[in-house]
């Protein structure tokens, strides 16, 4: 019986997960960066957009510690996930870069 009121809480999960999947800007940044051939050009801009990303939850940490909204503690959660996220997508893309370089000079030996 329970099972029955699990199941529409599981689909409304999966259905979320797949709508942020498909439509949540980082999301669909990951997709397209991992579709195309790695470039340093790539790593340094999601580098550089991490590093906006944290500017700015430092920023918005500043202004709810002086008495800004608490609601802005969620924006400052999800900036702050979002940095984290291209961060690491920017670390697997100069990995990806550094081992298509190695690959192609033990190719040409």
């Amino acid at each position: 019986m329970l099972i029955f009121l699990a199941l529409p809480v599981i689909a409304a999960v999966a259905a979320m997960h797949r709508y942020l999947q498909a439509y949540a800007p980082t999301n669909v940044l990951a997709r397209h960066v991992r579709a195309r051939p790695p470039r340093w050009r790539t790593a340094g801009g999601l580098i550089l957009l991490a590093a906006i990303a944290v500017v700015a939850v430092h920023a918005l940490g500043e202004a709810v510690a002086n008495g800004a909204p608490g609601w802005l503690n969620l924006a400052v959660l999800v900036l702050s996930w979002d940095a984290i996220k291209v961060l690491l997508l920017a670390v697997l893309v100069a990995l990806r870069l550094v081992g298509s370089l190695i690959a192609t000079e033990l190719l040409h030996r």
